[in-house]
């Protein structure tokens, strides 16, 4: 059998399986050594694989990003910021919303984890939203769109994983995830803008009596308190990195820091808070890991057998122009990313890829930044909805899963919309690296 498509077919069928992605990677490509390979001493490429992911000091920053991420998520900053937005922009129409969508973009730049925003907005926001009688499928969409965007600002660890595997500067990574990051937010500020003006039954306003109780001089101590910790925070941690004053290790050394201070400073503080947020940050980060080594052993073996040669071969074959295979590539990691683990797509992706589109002469970081737009709509698209899923498990109510596939769609178009303006308008992504 031809080896690519043993490879192909052997992991299609350990995936439906049910197999951890890492186990499936891990395994076929040791297999797929001894059957193609025919030497058992040719094992030492995993080895060589494995070791040269664990000395890239590039992923030393990933652990210290998750906690970081942890302590916010237990230190009651989530909460502030909601209450303080619910006061201030719920008597608008879509308010909020639209204050869902800000209060997931500060902590998406903070946490830098999918799972943490969506599953803080359930908790706060659905059921306000629900209450004051919002359209289900808006309200819901909402939060799985926005709460993906922990994956598109930094610091997101995927971004950290690219870079490392791209020999990018994190930095630079972390600086062009802002632009399209906030042109995302805004997307989804205007489309509920635009619903809500079409249609207003569709958010209304909360009462006037629950918005009027509150003086203009309570409102902006509240939201001062709310926000000003976690701007500190992004400003701190974000601004060393971008100004060159700290290593994107050392910013999210004072970043986790900065975190333990909120925590102590809104009262969360523990000794069990504390083994409870190291042990989550081992286990995300364990678990991260394992499919990196993994994946990389994998691609090892893929670009043996001359995998990569082939892809390349058949996209240089296509009669759509460079753009039209850009095109090509992107849709092809948003559906391989409705399959497979994001650090896996990104380890196996980039090698395969990143040759290409700088052969195409495009800019490696501006691709790098459409990459990971790409895979960030592929948790939010069904039938493998990362999103719904987290959503719906965190949810008090009971919810139709075809209920929440159904609300994602029109945030799925926003996403493509987005990505059809940072290809017509690529300094929205390059502006801020090139100042650096």
């Amino acid at each position: 059998m031809n080896p690519i498509l043993f490879l192909f077919i052997g992991f299609v069928v350990l995936l439906m399986s049910g197999l951890p992605l890492a186990f499936s990677l891990g395994g076929l490509s040791v297999l797929s050594i001894l059957l193609f390979y025919g030497n058992v001493n040719v094992l030492h490429m995993l080895v060589n694989a494995v070791n040269t992911i664990t000395q890239n000091p590039t992923y030393v920053a990933a652990p210290l990003f998750i906690f970081m991420g942890t302590l916010l998520e237990k230190s009651g900053v989530s909460d502030k910021l909601f209450d303080s937005m619910y006061i201030i922009m719920g008597k608008l129409k879509g308010g909020l919303a639209i204050a869902t969508i800000l209060i997931c973009t500060l902590l998406a730049a903070t946490t830098g984890v999918i799972a943490a925003c969506i599953t803080l907005m359930t908790m706060l926001a659905l059921p306000a939203m629900l209450k004051y009688r919002y359209d289900f499928k808006l309200a819901t969409g909402t939060i799985m769109a926005v709460g993906c965007l922990g994956q598109r600002l930094p610091p997101s660890v995927i971004m950290i994983v690219y870079a490392g595997q791209a020999q990018i500067s994190v930095g630079k990574m972390f600086a062009g995830g802002i632009g399209a990051g906030l042109l995302m937010s805004a997307l989804f500020v205007l489309y509920i803008v635009i619903r809500t003006t079409i249609n207003p039954n569709v958010a209304p306003a909360v009462s006037r009596e629950e918005s009027d109780k509150y003086s203009a001089g309570a409102k902006a101590g509240m939201l001062l308190k709310g926000v000003a910790p976690t701007l500190f925070l992004i400003i701190m941690v974000l601004g060393s990195i971008m100004t060159g004053m700290a290593t994107p290790t050392e910013a999210a050394a004072v970043g986790s820091m900065g975190a333990l201070v909120l925590v102590i400073f809104n009262r969360r503080f523990s000794i069990k808070m504390i083994i409870e947020a190291c042990f989550t940050t081992t286990l995300a980060t364990a678990m991260i890991f394992f499919i990196i080594t993994a994946a990389s052993m994998f691609t090892y073996v893929f670009i043996g057998l001359r995998g990569g040669a082939l892809i390349s071969a058949f996209l240089e074959t296509l009669p759509f122009g460079r753009w039209g295979i850009l095109a090509v590539i992107l849709i092809m990691v948003m559906i391989v990313g409705f399959f497979m683990d994001a650090y896996g797509l990104v380890m196996i992706g980039v090698p395969v890829f990143l040759p290409i589109i700088i052969k195409l002469g495009f800019d490696p970081l501006w691709f790098a930044v459409l990459f990971i737009t790409m895979l960030v709509m592929s948790f939010i698209t069904p039938p493998f909805s990362y999103a719904a899923f987290f959503l719906k498990g965190s949810a008090k109510i009971d919810i139709n899963m075809s209920d929440l596939y159904a609300a994602s769609w029109p945030f799925v178009a926003l996403y493509v919309i987005g990505v059809v303006i940072m290809c017509f308008f690529p300094m929205i992504i390059t502006y801020i690296p090139g100042l650096m």
